[in-house]
């Protein structure tokens, strides 16, 4: 056999990456995690946060895990304007914890 014989070439090409990819495949994007607070309903024990009869906003906003001015944009969509300083009553407080899966349960001081 000399060097100039003819190879003739495969009659299917390999299985190669197109040219554009050029680094290997990524994987598949992982699924959100579940964790146990996003698997409790409303009316379970980790959802439940006590309120008083007023309440500042500011602390409306602790309890139920949020930025102030989060539950000052949901005061506002209620119609009212109170700032995170202001107090707020108990059913206005009540309204916003079930809009974000609360169960607001009234404490009574005695």
């Amino acid at each position: 056999m000399s060097a100039y014989e003819f190879t003739p070439y495969p009659e299917k090409a390999p299985d190669t990456q197109p040219f554009a990819s050029g680094r290997p495949p990524q994987p598949p994007p992982r699924p959100p995690k579940l964790t146990a607070n996003g698997l409790l309903e409303p009316g379970e024990p980790g959802r439940r946060v006590l309120v008083p009869e007023h309440i500042a906003v500011k602390d409306l906003a602790g309890l139920l895990e949020l930025k102030p001015f989060r539950v000052v944009a949901e005061i506002m969509d209620l119609g009212q304007f109170k700032h995170a300083d202001d107090v707020i009553d108990f059913s206005l407080a009540a309204t916003i914890a079930k809009k974000h899966g609360y169960l607001a349960e009234k404490v009574v001081w005695g």
